[in-house]
Parts: C-alpha cells; sequence; structure tokens
C-alpha cells in the first residue's frame, strides 16, 4: 500500500485523560521530550562534539475554561504545599487514516503554572495554558509503520 492523502492523522480525532479521567474540553496538548547534551571539544576537529547526558520531558495544554479543576490544584499547593503529580494519557484515534490508534502515557506530570483569574471582552471563549514537566513516558500502543 502507497502512502495516500487519507492516511495523515485528524488532529481532531484526539482526546486526553488525566488520571484515567477524560479532559473532553482539551483544545490543544502537545509534550516534548529534548535531549540534555555536553559539548565535547575533541582534538583536531573544528566541529564540537556532543555527548546526550540525560532528558526533560516538557509540555503545555490547552484548554477551553469551563471548569476551575487547575486553579484548586494550583491554590492547594500554595495553601497546603502539597504538590500533586499525576498522569496524562493523550490518544490519537482517527478511524479514517487506517493507521491504528496512538496512546502515549506521561508520568509524573507537574504543572509549572496555572492562570488563577482571566477576563477578555474580545474572547469567544475563554481557553487557559498550563505548561507541564514529566519524568518518564510510554508507548502502550503506536500507529502502523507500514503501508
Amino acid at each position: 500500500m502507497a502512502f495516500r492523502a487519507q492516511n495523515t492523522i485528524s488532529g481532531k480525532e484526539g482526546r486526553l485523560f488525566l488520571d484515567g479521567e477524560e479532559l473532553a474540553y482539551i483544545k490543544k496538548f502537545e509534550a516534548t521530550i529534548e535531549k540534555n547534551k555536553s559539548e565535547v571539544n575533541i582534538m583536531g576537529r573544528r566541529m564540537t562534539g556532543h555527548k546526550t547526558t540525560g532528558a526533560k520531558g516538557t509540555g503545555t495544554a490547552t484548554f477551553y475554561k469551563v471548569t476551575s479543576k487547575f486553579v484548586r490544584i494550583m491554590l492547594d499547593y500554595i495553601k497546603t504545599g502539597e504538590d500533586k503529580y499525576f498522569t496524562f494519557q493523550g490518544v490519537l484515534d482517527d478511524k479514517s487514516s487506517g493507521r491504528g490508534t496512538e496512546r502515549v502515557t506521561l508520568y509524573d506530570v507537574n504543572f509549572d503554572s496555572v492562570k488563577v483569574a482571566g477576563l477578555d471582552v474580545d474572547s469567544e471563549a475563554l481557553e487557559e495554558e498550563i505548561p507541564f514537566t514529566f519524568e518518564d513516558a510510554d508507548l502502550p500502543q503506536s500507529l502502523r509503520d507500514d503501508f
């Protein structure tokens, strides 16, 4: 089978879960693993070498503002000092693509910042963007590689 346009995955055909609870009000979700590298200068070479020394996971989730869930999480931290960690699972499942389902699970997710109040006279739908870090990831289900 050759690659065809209908094999592409629609970004609208996804779901996001926080500790097993579907967050239907998700607008955009993105997570990245970035390698930490040290520079290594090598005698006789003009180009700098690089040694991977670890990795870090970061991401951003943008939600439609329909709940105070994330405000409560942040206020709980500043009031009690209890810093909560979560599990995110992002699911891509575009049936029309014929590529199958992809599930990516992020562990030890911790929110970096939360907008605790916001008004916008020009906004048709308020949104909240929440940056986060995570400490581990798995791919329990992946898209097909064959065409």
